[in-house]
């Protein structure tokens, strides 16, 4: 962190959806700064003596009470925003504390500012007094036009796309199951509108929309939707909300146009399944912040057009970690601040594609990269976060292995991890490779039993994966939340490879683990 502060440092920034607020540094100790948002939302950034009066926020949309929209956010690895204007020192407010045990990134506390914002302005009273009155205890039965589900009255998020809640194929849909969910705020949809969006506009509640196979056209406007998640083949035209302030939006097959206020000034942009050939969407010239998020390969032809963007986010999501046409950032000339994941194939010459450059945080390179990133820019301004650094024989042998960043962590566990699955993964292509099937066989009588065959053979190596996983955990106590979620989707890899049904393969892992 290269910006000395000081309790009481004001720093004004955008909003979430639009306008500017601030924040304040309520406390510092080594590890932590602690900041809270201060009460002001103006259409223009304000001075230090317009917020010379503003006390902290309190929080009281769904369902909060007694917090402060206050975060503390750790010193070594939490990069500042480039959008943050220091603009001077003023006291803390009275009753607020110097820190709070939440950690979050810096724009925290603005988030909740402008949900709170959205509770208090556009969230009617009598939909407010529904949400306080929901007990968790109680439930609803309803009927989307397929048949009844029952749902606690609390349900918060209401999964459409899953089958566990009965929808019919084709024809209305009838979407009063939202009048009877007072706290559902999140939807997650799939093919075409077919009434939803005409429901959204009747429950201000819904700020978050997950849309898969979505049609031609999407319009929001009428709705409060605040973040949408969209991806679909025919998608062509995106209509946000004026406060819209995040857009996820999955590779189409022809460019979508997104219309938003100020062409996306206030907006996150995020865009997944990205390739080298994905092009971005138009529309989002002021678009501040981007995300790329794709296997094996991105492209910085993909940024083209984003030319005010002052962030950048590149993820990928399988090897080898490349980043074709780096020289393209050269026309994002505003990067401040660039992070990567799982970035194994770039080299350090990216730096020399981003003059503005202020901070460059990777997690997952190779060894020789880091060290001359270090070398590189050991006297310059620019703030270097560098986590996950292999060797370059390492990466030979494990850049495949699912279970690789593992290491990061605890070294002898992660080595462990990363052999069980080199094992399973040996023994699941050569049982294939094996298979009578593999050799045009006589019959499909023959074929099915080649099948059953390796379905079994399968069964006893993954089920030694297992064990293997359980032995780690038990010696490491290693493998929490995200960790089981690698070790299921390592899981269900190795057993499509050998042919063993899906669901199948689900209830093996879930009977099996222990973790």
């Amino acid at each position: 962190m290269r910006k000395e502060l000081r309790a009481g440092d004001v720093a004004v920034a955008p909003l979430p959806g639009g306008g500017f607020g601030a924040c304040q540094v309520s406390g510092i100790t080594d590890e932590a700064v602690t900041v809270h948002a201060l009460d002001w939302f103006s259409p223009e950034p304000p001075d230090l003596d317009d917020l010379r009066d503003a006390g902290p926020v309190p929080l009281a949309y769904r369902g909060l009470v007694d917090r402060l929209a206050q975060i503390s956010v750790f010193r070594s690895n939490s990069p500042m925003p480039p959008d943050f204007d220091w603009i001077g020192n003023l006291p803390v407010p009275p009753g607020v504390p110097d820190h709070v045990n939440a950690y979050s990134g810096w724009a925290s506390p603005f988030g909740d500012m402008a949900r709170q914002r959205h509770w208090d302005e556009r969230v009617p009273a009598e939909t407010k007094a529904a949400f306080r009155a929901a007990r968790e205890s109680e439930s609803v039965t309803a009927d989307l036009g397929a048949g009844p589900v029952t749902l606690p009255t609390s349900t918060s998020s209401l999964h459409l796309t899953s089958g566990t809640i009965p929808v019919p194929a084709t024809g209305p849909v009838d979407w009063t199951i939202l009048d009877l969910l007072p706290r559902c705020a999140q939807v997650l949809w799939a093919g075409p509108d077919r009434g939803l969006t005409e429901a959204l506009t009747r429950h201000p509640l819904v700020t978050d929309l997950h849309w898969s196979d979505a049609p031609p056209v999407v319009d929001l406007r009428a709705t409060e939707v605040r973040s949408l998640r969209v991806a679909g083949d025919s998608l062509r035209e995106i209509r946000l909300p004026s406060a819209a302030h995040r857009l996820s939006l999955g590779a189409a097959r022809e460019r979508v146009t997104v219309r938003a206020a100020d062409d996306g000034r206030w907006l996150d942009l995020e865009l997944y399944q990205v390739t080298p050939s994905t092009r971005a969407p138009s529309g989002l010239t002021q678009v501040r912040s981007v995300s790329l998020t794709g296997d094996g390969v991105l492209s910085a032809a993909t940024l083209a057009g984003f030319a005010a963007a002052h962030t950048l986010e590149l993820r990928w999501t399988a090897p080898p970690g490349r980043l074709d046409d780096p020289s393209l950032l050269l026309h994002v000339p505003s990067l401040q601040l660039v992070e990567m994941f799982e970035a194994y194939g770039v080299d350090a010459d990216i730096t020399s594609s981003l003059p503005a450059l202020r901070h460059l945080s990777i997690y997952g390179l190779r060894g020789s990269v880091a060290r001359e990133l270090r070398a590189r820019l050991r006297r310059t301004d620019v703030e270097l976060s560098l986590r996950g650094a292999k060797t370059d024989s390492w990466l030979a042998a494990n850049l495949d292995n699912p279970f690789r960043d593992w290491a990061d962590d605890d070294t002898r566990a992660g080595a462990a991890a990363c052999k069980a699955y080199a094992t399973a993964l040996r023994a699941i292509d050569k049982l294939a490779a094996a298979a009578p099937a593999a050799v045009a066989p006589a019959s499909a009588a023959d074929a099915a039993a080649a099948a059953d065959a390796v379905v079994s053979g399968a069964e006893a190596i993954l089920r030694e994966l297992i064990d293997k996983l359980h032995a780690i955990d038990e010696k490491y106590e290693f493998i929490d939340t995200i960790r089981r979620e690698e070790a299921g989707d390592a899981f269900a890899e190795l057993a499509a490879r050998a042919r063993v049904p899906s669901d199948l393969a689900a209830d093996w892992f879930d009977e099996w683990r222990d973790f």
